[in-house]
């Protein structure tokens, strides 16, 4: 089932799912470089809340 801008669902569901995975690589690789501290308890939390942003910027230009 195609929406109206002609992307289905599951393409739009891969690139959330592509969007969340790219920051918590970059989340985990600052955690990695110490600079994050603490950070790491918010790290599931806050690559969902960063990917829904790069997702909701991204996805009709994909």
């Amino acid at each position: 089932m195609k929406d109206e801008k002609g992307m289905s669902r599951a393409r739009r569901l891969w690139i959330f799912i592509s969007a969340y995975g790219i920051v918590f690589a970059f989340l985990s690789w600052f955690h990695e470089a110490i600079l994050a501290g603490d950070a790491i308890l918010w790290k599931g939390p806050l690559a969902l809340l960063i990917g829904f942003v790069l997702y909701w910027f991204f996805v009709d230009k994909v």
